[in-house]
């Protein structure tokens, strides 16, 4: 359907390279921390994008999405409050929730370079095509995550989680979900595309409360819910 032109490969297969460590930090961070949190934290991105966009692709915001910005660091704001360490009643010094501002800084850094690969596999879009765009990233990502396995698991290097059957359904529909991604990003605005891309905050916030049994306060509610709304508004 649509053939790959290969020119300027080996500008973009590094550049793929580079935005796979950056997808690769989305794990990470959602490993580290809460599901809820972590999520709405990293579904931020498009924030960054929409800046990268604006200022080094030349893409122009209306009034509305400026507040839009204003509006998801007010929520990721809170939810960085949340996520502080709280007094003990005993004591009445500082206590609890030991790694909460380690997870919540590695959230934050993560979405920044999310929100820049993004930017990025758009400019490489533009300049190549679909097909050679999806060949290049898919590459990088295998490499990147059989060297980061390497790294991290060194002699108890395996793949035995991938035989869940919810490993591979995930990476099923993540892949398909991703070439989504990719068509519409060869066809639209990154400063659109992106943060409609970000709703799925929606559907991990239900999940993790149902499945996972995350426990969730108003005030955790209405901190996720002005970051999904400031991130649509967008």
């Amino acid at each position: 359907m649509n053939k790959p032109v290969f020119d300027g490969i080996e500008l973009f297969m590094p550049l793929c390279l580079a935005i796979s460590l950056c997808y690769l930090t989305f794990y990470y961070a959602l490993n580290a921390g809460e599901l809820s949190i972590a999520s709405a934290i990293l579904g931020t991105y498009p924030m960054y994008t929409v800046l990268f966009a604006v200022f080094v692709m030349g893409e122009l915001l209306v009034p509305r999405q400026w507040i839009a910005l204003v509006v998801v660091m007010s929520g990721v704001g809170l939810l960085s409050y949340l996520c502080s360490p709280v007094p003990s009643k005993e004591t009445g010094t500082t206590a609890a929730k030991p790694a909460a501002r380690g997870w919540l800084y590695l959230a934050l850094s993560s979405s920044v370079l999310i929100g820049v690969a993004d930017a990025m596999c758009k400019v490489i879009i533009d300049n190549s095509n679909v097909s050679a765009f999806s060949l290049y990233l898919n590459t990088m990502q295998i490499a990147a995550g059989i060297l980061l396995k390497l790294l991290f698991e060194r002699r108890s290097f395996s793949f035995e989680a991938l035989k869940s059957k919810y490993s591979l359904v995930g990476i099923f529909i993540l892949n398909i979900g991703g070439l989504a991604f990719t068509l519409a990003l060869s066809v639209g605005q990154a400063s659109i595309i992106v943060p409609l891309s970000s709703s799925y905050l929606v559907i991990v916030t239900v999940l993790s409360w149902m499945f996972l049994k995350e426990k969730m306060n108003a005030l955790k509610i209405f901190a996720i819910a002005i970051v999904i709304t400031g991130i649509m508004m967008i």
